[in-house]
């Protein structure tokens, strides 16, 4: 799988937060060690931009469309940034706990490093996304689209896949536990030893018993 990086230029200009939040966008620069917890942020848009050491918990996008974004460092746990797009992005070691994604767009997209636990992919479209040493514990892909995405060396407790439509999600390489909705998984890659502890799972969801 081939994912687009970010594009960002070699210097970037170092942006005050008010001037952000002023003019509801980020071109070509950077946002260093700011707290805009809970802040509710409408129509942003980020074309070439960088957080990093950003605090963002419980703040609400209204709206974000982010093309060539990265994010370092930062604590998005409990914002929202539902019926958003994300284009050519990459998320590395933020806490994003519970984070709201539902109904938004993901295309080349990497999260490395990330804590990711009860985050809401209901009604993503997520093509050319890779996880890579994230926990997504009791994560949420109800009726997602999962296409061409990864996830390498990830903690997968309780996620929930009910009703996703998946064609080449990778899931080698990952813990995976206590999984609901095994049965909407078709099209997914899976590893040998994974089958095997997925196997009671497989057979509660397909109504087969198992008797010695």
């Amino acid at each position: 799988m081939k994912i687009s990086v970010p594009r960002l230029p070699v210097k970037l200009e170092e942006i005050e937060s008010k001037v952000m939040m002023d003019e509801l966008s980020l071109e070509d620069g950077s946002l260093t060690d700011v707290d805009l917890t809970s802040q509710i942020i409408s129509a942003l848009d980020i074309s070439g931009g960088l957080f990093q050491n950003v605090i963002l918990t419980g703040a609400q996008f209204e709206r974000l469309n982010a093309r060539d974004f990265v994010a370092k460092q930062s604590d998005f746990s409990a914002s929202s940034m539902t019926n958003s797009s994300l284009n050519r992005a990459e998320f590395k070691n933020c806490r994003m706990t519970g984070v709201d994604f539902s109904r938004t767009t993901l295309h080349d997209v990497t999260f490395r490093g990330c804590k990711l636990d009860m985050a809401n992919f209901r009604f993503a479209d997520l093509a050319r996304v890779q996880f890579i040493d994230c926990t997504l514990s009791e994560t949420d892909f109800l009726s997602a689209g999962l296409r061409d995405v990864s996830m390498q060396a990830c903690t997968l407790q309780k996620t929930v896949f009910e009703q996703a439509k998946c064609k080449q999600l990778d899931l080698r390489t990952s813990q995976l536990e206590e999984i609901i909705g095994w049965k909407s998984l078709k099209g997914a890659i899976i590893d040998d030893l994974q089958l095997v502890s997925a196997g009671p799972y497989l057979a509660h969801e397909l109504g087969i018993s198992v008797r010695s």
